[in-house]
Order: C-alpha cells, then structure tokens, then sequence
C-alpha cells in the first residue's frame, strides 16, 4: 500500500542577465584644402545662341566653382562704318559695345562667384534700329577663378555605446546589425567612398550569471516541479536579477500488508499512515509554538518602550568590476578562488545565506565613474535564527506587505506587537525549520514553549486591563 504527498518549498536564486553595447561605424575624412586659380576664356559669337524676347542670349556653363578675382572683355571693331551702340549684359553687368569701336577692358561682375555645373549668361539685343545681328556679336571674355582644391582621405570612426562597465560581464554574442557595404561622402563637390564588412555591431555580455541558490537541492530533485516564481528585485535598469521560486515536491509513503481470509494485517507498522492521507503535524505544531515563544523572548527583553520582535541587520556584499569576483554568490564557495578577495563579513553572510538566515533586499551601483558602474553592492536583512526568517519573510513581507526598504538602506526592524497580532502564524511555512528538527538539533521543549506563550498573553492582558 502506498500514496504520494506534495509539499510546496520556497527557495531564492539569480537569474542570468544579459546587456547590450552597440558599436557604430561613420565615415568621415581627412586631408589638405589650397587654393588654385583657373582662367576660362570663351568668344561669344562661336556659342550657341538662342532668341528669348528680343534678345540673343548665350548660355555658359561653368566648369568650376569658386570666386571670380578677375573679369575682362574685348572686341575688334566691326565691318559697319556707323555707330551702333548698344548694352550687352555678362554675368549680371551691362556693357556698353559700339560697333564703330574697338575695347579691351576689364569689369566688376554683379556675379561673383561661379558654380560648377551651373550656367550664367551673355545678352544683347537682336536688332539695335536698322541693324539686326545674327547671332551673339563677336566679344571675347576671360575669366580668373580661384578655386579651392582639396586632398582628402576617407577614414572610419567607430563609436560605442555601453550603459555598463565591460569588466563586470562576460561578452558571448557579437552581431552586426547594420550591413556592410559601400558609403560615400560628398565633400567640395567631389565624392568619396570607403567599403566595410560591417558598419554596425551589438555586442552581448552576460553581466549576472545564474544561481541555484538555496534552489539547488529541488532542482537536482526529479521529484520536484517548480509551481511559481516571482521577482525578488530588479537592476537599475529594470532586469530581474534576484527571483523566489516555489517547488512542489513528492514524497512517497508505502506499507506492507498481508490479506488473510478477507482481513488486512499491516506487517510493519507504516500502513496507517499511508491509509491516512494525513502527514503528521507534529513538527508543525511544534514550530508554531517556537516562533511563538521567540516572539515573547525578544518582547520580555525589552523595556515596553518600542517593543519589537525577530529584529534583524543589514548586511552587504560586493560585486567587483574585475568579473570573476562575486562575492555574493549563492553557491560555489569552495571552488571559486575568485572568492578569496571577499572579506570577512562577506563570507559570514553567505554562510548565514546558505543556512536560510537571509532575505534578499535589493542591489544597487556603489562605485560609478562617467555614467558606468564599476562596482555593485546587494543588500540583505540577516535574521537570528530561521524561525525569525520565516516570520519576517512570510508574516511581515508576505501577509502584511511590509517592505524591507530600499537596496540602499535595507529596513530589517523587529515586528511590533500589534504586528504580531496580525500575523497568521498556521499560514506559515515552517519547512526550513523543520530541517532542524528533522537533524535532532535542540530546540525548546514544547511544554515550556506553550507556557511561555501563555505567560505572554496574560502579560498582554494584563497590560491592556491597566
């Protein structure tokens, strides 16, 4: 004859975490500019013309940028023996040409500056009284131009963005996330170009890695099943670093029995607690009474000023920048000799951690420079005693919502009597407890505990009969 019968666990672990750095690529360039002068030099009547209202005009399209320092036009008398004078306009300034004359000149142009690839203009009129001209009247003009002359280089720049120090993760993923190929600058008119496999990278690193934590012992279990988990606490930027987790575990109970003429004889004394389907709630009992009678010790030590029980400390412990030093490891403290570097207090605690002592608060940068994290701390509140544990982690936090303050300043104060009150103590999970008592270590006789308690409470009443 056997059955089966679950019992839910509580444990705390960490999870892994990953973050991100992203590294970009940009173009830029590198070199010299000097300047250079550039003569052009046309003769109108050998352009194309064409006749807009009146007037033949040329179109001349420059070949360069730059700044006009000098302008200068000249022309032949022509075969007319009359004056014919009229205003040929170059580069927004008039002229004044007469046929009967020779010029050679220079002139301040009202256009200054030249553009390549862009046009400027030469016009004058297509009949001036009688004489009508068949194309642009011959002029020649000549043009300085100082240009700028540039030798550059193309290079890249990479630039990186990392909202963590690099020290404090391990990096496990590269991938580019902005393909390579072909970018080009356009710089004076003139283009530039580079190739790159890539342009863009995100790199992973693994900033916490996962602890079993106190979970250990039901993960390895296959007769555990995790039933729930819930975030403990989150990093400064919003990842889940700390988690509880609640395991259901089966635990089989069997007896031997004989069937003889219709009756059933139980051989070894376990049958009626396999028929029961009822675990034994001694331990139970017996924890409720010690949680109990701790209470009234910690409250019969008091002054009745601030009467409070189960008072716990904040303790600390670092993560170093250097990545292999984590001093507050759940796990593996006997492997790691990254390990070595932590102090004292931190080995205390994570004895106290691995003895179910602790509630984790929280975990916050101690040490940053420029934006980055170089160091972080988590912070703890350190009980006594696992009786004290439990009642501050189920019955304060757990029913009451008591929080146990900031990472930063962790909040472990006694519970008040009032508190106490409030707390029901049959909807405690005293498991951890019930290690000790399984491993035969000493606790308080249970007659005394019920005296106790019953002390306290006519103390109470007594009190508030006053």
């Amino acid at each position: 004859m056997s059955r089966s019968e679950y019992t839910n666990y509580t444990c705390e672990r960490d999870l892994q975490v990953e973050q991100y750095c992203t590294r970009t690529a940009r173009m830029e360039l590198q070199g010299s500019t000097t300047w250079e002068t550039r003569t052009l030099e046309y003769e109108m009547s050998q352009l194309p013309a064409r006749e807009v209202n009146g007037q033949y005009v040329v179109s001349i399209t420059s070949p360069v940028t730059g700044e006009i320092v000098d302008a200068h036009y000249s022309w032949s008398r022509t075969y007319l023996q009359k004056s014919v004078p009229m205003t040929i306009t170059v580069l927004g300034t008039p002229l004044s040409w007469n046929a009967k004359y020779s010029a050679d000149a220079s002139f301040t142009p009202v256009q200054k500056t030249l553009t390549a690839g862009v046009a400027f203009t030469s016009s004058h009129p297509v009949r001036v009284g009688n004489t009508k001209f068949r194309r642009h009247t011959a002029m020649k003009l000549r043009l300085v131009v100082r240009v700028k002359k540039a030798s550059y280089t193309p290079y890249v720049v990479w630039s990186e963005s990392c909202p963590f120090s690099k020290e404090l993760g391990k990096l496990t993923k590269t991938e580019c996330t902005e393909a390579g190929g072909n970018r080009t600058l356009v710089k004076d008119g003139q283009s530039y170009s580079m190739y790159q496999s890539c342009w863009a990278y995100r790199d992973t690193y693994v900033t916490q890695s996962a602890d079993k934590g106190t979970c250990q012992t039901y993960t390895d279990n296959p007769a555990c099943t995790l039933v729930s988990h819930q975030c403990a606490f989150y990093s400064e930027e919003g990842a889940c670093l700390h988690e509880y987790a609640t395991y259901s575990c089966e635990s089989k109970t069997s007896g031997k029995v004989m069937v003889c003429g219709g009756d059933v004889f139980c051989l070894d004394g376990e049958c009626d607690k396999a028929q029961s389907w009822k675990s034994n709630d001694f331990a139970e009992a017996v924890s409720q009474l010690a949680a109990l009678a701790a209470a009234g010790k910690d409250v019969a030590a008091l002054n009745g000023v601030d009467v409070r029980a189960f008072t716990g400390q904040a303790k600390f412990c670092k993560k170093a920048a250097a990545g292999y030093s984590n001093c507050c490891k759940d796990s593996g403290w006997g492997q790691d000799i990254g390990l070595a570097k932590c102090s004292s207090d931190e080995k205390a605690l994570a004895k106290a951690k691995s003895n179910k002592l602790t509630v984790s608060v929280g975990e916050f940068c101690s040490k940053k420079v420029l934006g980055v994290c170089l160091e972080k701390k988590r912070s703890y509140c350190q009980f006594d005693s696992k009786l004290a544990q439990i009642v501050q982690q189920q019955g304060r936090n757990g029913q009451l919502r008591i929080s146990f303050g900031s990472a930063k300043h962790p909040d472990c104060r006694g519970i008040t009597v009032d508190e106490l009150q409030k707390i029901q103590f049959d909807r405690l999970d005293f498991t951890n407890f019930y290690e000790d008592l399984m491993n035969n270590q000493k606790i308080p006789d249970s007659g005394v505990l019920t005296q106790k308690v019953k002390e306290q409470i006519a103390d109470q009443l007594k009190q508030a009969g006053q």
